[in-house]
């Protein structure tokens, strides 16, 4: 099996191990801000980041809109990680166990995404905002991987990033490949999400 087939098979890998990467960020912060409201008597007692999808149903009756946000943002990246498997054909399971894919996903992830500190919900909200921005900074990278078919991304790819981010935001970056067409709509709708957020602050 040649180097470029190799290359494409990792990641798609990556993208579906870098989206439920995502998933977690979210789900962690659903209860960091819940944890301060609603959920308090679980502060303290329960890490958020040991809680998962699974979990999520905890949250259902919160009534705080931005963790409301957040469950909607958590559905949103759930399905595209279900689309990008059925459109590639992929087994969940078997790309899940992938320790390659896994660790370029960390990779990924550990660029972008930062251990939180906030002490309080206004500090926590700034910091869900930060996430998002963070998280489809995360995912646009990924998607560049893929479309150049290269997990080491060149000098004059990120020395042009942020504009070609701001190109996606504004759909003006199109592209042929069904994968990174779902990545940049991924991308563009948890931006709606982030606007949101910031007007319920």
């Amino acid at each position: 099996m040649n180097e470029e087939r190799n290359n494409d098979e990792i990641l798609l890998g990556v993208v579906s191990h870098v989206l439920s990467f995502t998933v977690g960020e979210l789900c962690k912060y659903s209860f960091l801000l819940a944890f301060e409201k609603e959920l308090s008597d679980l502060k303290g007692l329960v890490k958020a980041d040991s809680i998962f999808e699974k979990d999520m149903e905890l949250l259902a009756d919160i009534k705080d809109p931005a963790v409301q946000l957040l469950l909607c943002s958590v559905n949103k990246v759930i399905d595209h990680i279900q689309i990008h498997l059925i459109i590639n054909g992929l087994d969940e399971f078997e790309v899940m166990a992938d320790k390659v894919s896994h660790q370029h996903a960390s990779n990924n992830f550990h660029y972008y995404i930062d251990e939180g500190v906030g002490i309080d919900y206004a500090s926590l909200i700034l910091e869900t905002l930060d996430l998002y921005f963070s998280l489809m900074h995360l995912i646009f990278h990924t998607a560049f991987q893929l479309r150049l078919n290269d997990i080491d991304l060149p000098d004059d790819v990120l020395e042009n990033f942020y504009f070609d981010f701001l190109d996606v935001l504004d759909n003006n970056l199109p592209t042929e490949d069904k994968n990174v067409q779902l990545l940049y709509g991924l991308i563009v709708t948890l931006n709606e999400d982030a606007s949101a957020l910031a007007q319920l602050t």
